[in-house]
Parts: C-alpha cells; sequence; structure tokens
C-alpha cells in the first residue's frame, strides 16, 4: 500500500513536474517582487547636498509676492477655463506680472530645462532628500541649465504665461513638488498664509 502510495506521486511528478517547477518559479518570483516593492529603500542621501528632512523643510518664497492663484488638489477638482474641463491640480498656481523673478526655494541642481507645449518653459530643480521642485510657465530667457548647481534664493527664471494648458490664467508659476517621485502639496514647505 505505501509502495502504490510513492509509485503514485512517482507518476504524478513524472508527468506533471515541469509545470509544478514552473508554477513554483513563478510563485518565488511574484513573493521576491513583492517584497522589494514593499520593502523599498529610503532615498540615499545626496552627496552634493546632503539629507534632506521632509518634515522640518521650509522653501524661500518662489517669487517675491505669493499670490495664490490656485491651489494644489489631489482629489478635489478644479475648473480649468483654457481646457474647459474640471480636474485635480497637483501644483500651486502664483499670480505675478510678466517678468517677475523666479527663485530657488533651496539650495539644488538643477536636473533639467525643457519646454514643454502643455506647460511651457520648465526648470527641474533637484534639492536632495527625495525633493524635486518643478517649476513651469516660465519666460524663455531662462538664466540656468541643466547640471548647473544652485543657491537658495538664486534667480532661475522669471513669470511668463508659456504654459498653453493655463493661458487664460495669465502670467503666472506653476509650482509643483515630487517627493520620491510622487506629487505632493507644495504648500507643505511653503509659508502661504491660507494653508
Amino acid at each position: 500500500m505505501q509502495a502504490n502510495k510513492y509509485t503514485a506521486i512517482s507518476k504524478f511528478f513524472k508527468k506533471y513536474g515541469y509545470w509544478v517547477g514552473l508554477g513554483l518559479s513563478i510563485a518565488v518570483l511574484i513573493m521576491v517582487v513583492t517584497l522589494a516593492v514593499v520593502n523599498k529603500p529610503a532615498p540615499m542621501e545626496d552627496e552634493n547636498f546632503g539629507p534632506v528632512n521632509t518634515d522640518t523643510v521650509t522653501f524661500t518664497n518662489p517669487v517675491t509676492q505669493l499670490d495664490t492663484l490656485k491651489t494644489y488638489s489631489n482629489s478635489a477638482l478644479q475648473y480649468n477655463s483654457t481646457l474647459n474641463l474640471w480636474q485635480a491640480h497637483k501644483a500651486v498656481d502664483f499670480a505675478a506680472e510678466e517678468g517677475t523673478e523666479v527663485y530657488a526655494v533651496m539650495d539644488g541642481k538643477v536636473t533639467e530645462v525643457t519646454y514643454n507645449y502643455l506647460m511651457g518653459n520648465i526648470v527641474k530643480l533637484d534639492i536632495g532628500g527625495g525633493i524635486t521642485v518643478v517649476y513651469a510657465s516660465l519666460a524663455s530667457d531662462v538664466p540656468v541649465k541643466a547640471g548647473d548647481e544652485v543657491k537658495k534664493g538664486s534667480v532661475i527664471g522669471k513669470v511668463s504665461n508659456t504654459a498653453k494648458s493655463e493661458a487664460n490664467d495669465g502670467p503666472h508659476l506653476h509650482l509643483e513638488v515630487l517627493l520620491n517621485g510622487e506629487l505632493v502639496d507644495p504648500a507643505l514647505y511653503l509659508d502661504i498664509s491660507e494653508k
């Protein structure tokens, strides 16, 4: 009886062994990927600028006068009169006169200077600690380039109305903050009286 049991198991693995092995391999692979995602290590500190404690970071104002045109919304919809639609606005827009200087909110490294039809002229500033600040709707005469290291308060551009997706809003600075690649509310890092 015992021999018949082992013979049946042996026949099963001879017939289906490949598929059992393949299934176990896939299960192990899924488990490894899941553990890697769940236990994602914290970002390493930036070798040029040191660690940034996101709990205590306070930006200097990106423009002299913080006249909030649109606030951040993750899920609440705001009306975009240019595109004639309701949408989340994962940034803060500050109204300012054309040509108003835009400042680096912290010491950092310019990682990108680009033009995008919808968002206009863009400067991305890596300030370390997993934080990237994105300035959009800038004038075309951007005085910085990718690779430049800038100090807090230095001029990195001028306010304009180059963001075609927000053209009806007039000249303004569109400011985004990414924390570990995710858009977060810039007001968390700014001294905005309305927040």
